[in-house]
């Protein structure tokens, strides 16, 4: 940038830019420029016009005829080429500049800005004292999801509007206070120094415009972006498996269930293929991975049997886990789940999946294992927006102690 505005200022000190010219030997002469030789660079190895990096290295030139080349004097100032280099020089040092909210000023409410709408981010914003903080709350959703009854959702036993929450429910004050907002989109970037996050817009393929960025100024910042689910880096999980995470999770995972009932009923189907639609495999024996299972066996004991007489045979879930199932809870309450899920007609495997592909699961011995659905429900990690984060975080990269910067 600086030797932008060197070359700009020397443009403008000329009395004229280069007009004709004839060499003598290694000098060059410039009319209107120079009237004594002195040793000029050549100009056999520069680039565009729009590069100025030729400068520091000019030699010599031979034999050109710049007035043949239909090449005119320009006068001083009016050389839109050096201008324009110097502004794009300028701007490729300049750092990105948003739009958004800028920092409060003296005498306004400290505003508190929430990455997140999850369990505790709600909690937090339900809480806070609006009489003296300003609330933005910045998610990808504009709901609180009850995890737990997620599940139900799958089969119909609940629908989905009753596991949401709007969090302008939650927090009325994002709907009705002047400065205090809620902005759909996702952060990708905190400044602790500058007391800045960064977002970008969430379009969903819904909206007219492409994502844009922006920026919010906060005073104190509340980071509870949530998790994501552990696949382990097995190959294949990402692309086939069904997460049960959020509603949208949910509805295609009804979606899938519903569809390959239906698709087994048509005539033709192979009885092995029809085995491997109506197999249902959950992977993961923690609280969701059991508590998806049991949702399916009611499913099957009390629909399907009576929707679906052809092919309520055929129908069958597994649950995969590599130790236990809900390793965490008193033995007392595993072997009752235990019981209880077997009594529904779940079938119990122990191993580790190797690798996911489209219709089957490879286990590490080697087991294969068809599928027409596959829930993957393995536990849950940092999301890549906290690992990126220069942050103190616990050895399993989550935060440690307090998330209020």
């Amino acid at each position: 940038m600086a030797f932008a505005r060197v070359a700009r200022s020397g443009l403008r000190r000329t009395g004229g830019t280069f007009g004709s010219y004839s060499s003598e030997g290694d000098a060059l002469l410039a009319e209107g420029v120079s009237t004594h030789r002195s040793p000029l660079p050549s100009l056999q190895n520069a680039k565009a016009a729009s590069d100025f990096s030729y400068i520091s290295s000019f030699r010599k030139i031979n034999h050109v005829n710049m007035q043949s080349r239909g090449i005119k004097v320009t006068p001083r100032y009016q050389s839109t080429t050096a201008e324009r280099i110097v502004e794009e020089s300028e701007s490729e040092y300049d750092e990105p500049r948003y739009a958004g909210l800028e920092a409060t000023k003296p005498g306004e409410k400290p505003r508190v800005v929430v990455l997140g709408t999850g369990w505790a981010a709600c909690r937090f914003m339900k809480g806070l004292d609006t009489k003296i903080y300003d609330i933005v709350c910045i998610s990808p959703r504009n709901h609180m999801v009850f995890t737990p009854l997620l599940a139900s959702t799958c089969v119909g036993t609940l629908e989905f509007r009753s596991v949401v929450e709007p969090v302008n429910r939650i927090q009325s004050a994002l709907a009705t206070s002047p400065d205090s907002y809620f902005y759909m989109a996702s952060c990708f970037g905190v400044d602790t120094d500058k007391h800045e996050v960064y977002c970008e817009t969430i379009s969903n393929g819904g909206l007219p415009h492409e994502p844009y960025q922006f920026k919010v100024a906060y005073d104190k910042l509340v980071i509870a972006a949530g998790s994501e689910p552990l696949t382990f880096g097995i190959k294949g999980v990402k692309e086939h498996a069904f997460f049960l995470r959020e509603v949208n999770h949910a509805q295609e995972i009804r979606k899938k269930l519903l569809l390959n009932l239906m698709l087994s009923e048509n005539p033709g189907i192979p009885e092995e293929e029809k085995k491997r639609l109506l197999h249902c495999v959950v992977i993961g024996g923690g609280p969701t991975g059991v508590e998806f299972s049991g949702e399916l066996s009611d499913f099957i004991m009390r629909d399907v049997r009576d929707r679906y007489t052809h092919v309520k045979d055929y129908v069958k879930v597994t649950l995969i886990e590599a130790n236990e199932i809900l390793s965490s809870f008193d033995v007392s309450l595993r072997q009752y789940a235990t019981n209880h899920l077997t009594k529904s007609g779940v079938g119990f495997m122990r191993g580790v999946v190797k690798e996911v592909h489209p219709k089957n699961i490879v286990l590490n011995d080697g087991t294969n294992v068809p599928y027409g659905l596959l829930v993957w429900s393995t536990g849950v990690g940092p999301s890549q927006f906290v690992k990126s984060l220069d942050l103190p975080k616990s050895p399993g990269g989550r935060y440690q102690n307090s998330n209020l910067i």
